[in-house]
């Protein structure tokens, strides 16, 4: 009788049907009986994606971007997680980090390389060094996860050591001028989310970049007129005492000539009285 109520149970069970060598995951199987699609005329991973992709339409991207997010999430925390909710965030969070990836040159196409194999879309995916796709194991190295790390270490969703971690690498492996572009891309979305337009935001950005800049300047100007100040009061002492001396022995000549034009005068007048 239990036997039955299984059996009965697993034909009930649209996952169940399925042949375990198509290689689908319970969460892509979830993904799509949540849209309507009916699982079990479908045989193959490839298929259910497809499936699901031509239902979402253009949103299809945006959502395979959240599980890839999510994923690098994960992976940056070192978690082990099955689904999108074991993130803590919500809904709308998780869909405005992967619209801040999308928004960043080079993501959208590496990210369609990266997750080629239909078992990589529409499920949690693991991380290493080297892809081992067999495994659902993507590579760090691509692009795709770089951009991933960088919008969720500026979104400050990891802990500081993990940040580091992630930065050190990020550092050595990807040109500075990328993570500008990537940096300014993220910040510009940011903005608009505020109400500010990209333009506006960069602006005010530049603006405190360059009040940051004449506060220092002014402060370099103080310092430096302090050096001066000092090095101008050496000098007056110096000019001072130079000039004090200089009066010193004008007085003191003075008094000798005195002296002598005195001990002259009264040898003349003697020489007077003698003749």
């Amino acid at each position: 009788m239990k036997s039955a109520m299984t059996d009965m149970a697993d034909n009930n069970n649209p996952s169940s049907r399925l042949d375990s060598s198509s290689g689908l995951n319970p969460k892509q199987i979830s993904v799509a009986v949540e849209l309507g699609i009916d699982v079990a005329t479908l045989g193959s991973a490839e298929a259910v994606v497809e499936a699901i992709e031509s239902k979402l339409g253009k949103a299809a991207e945006e959502q395979c971007a959240r599980w890839f997010v999510i994923s690098v999430l994960g992976h940056l925390r070192k978690a082990k997680w099955a689904d999108l909710s074991d993130s803590g965030l919500n809904e709308a969070r998780q869909i405005n980090l992967a619209k801040d990836c999308l928004a960043v040159k080079g993501f959208s196409s590496s990210l369609r390389i990266v997750t080629k194999d239909a078992r990589s879309k529409f499920r949690i995916v693991g991380f290493s060094s080297s892809k081992k796709i067999e495994k659902v194991v993507l590579a760090t190295g691509t692009k795709a996860y770089k951009i991933a790390s960088y919008v969720i270490l500026e979104a400050e969703l990891v802990e500081q050591q993990a940040k580091k971690k992630a930065r050190s690498r990020k550092k050595s492996k990807e040109p500075r001028s990328e993570l500008e572009k990537a940096e300014k891309t993220v910040v510009g979305r940011r903005a608009k989310r505020r109400g500010y337009s990209e333009d506006e935001f960069m602006s005010v950005v530049d603006a405190a970049e360059v009040t940051s800049g004449k506060q220092q300047a002014v402060s370099m100007s103080k310092e430096e007129f302090a050096d001066l100040d000092v090095a101008l009061s050496n000098s007056d002492t110096e000019i001072i005492q130079q000039n004090w001396s200089d009066q010193q022995d004008e007085e003191r000549w003075s008094r000798i000539l005195g002296l002598l034009a005195g001990v002259g005068f009264f040898v003349c007048v003697a020489l007077l009285f003698l003749w």
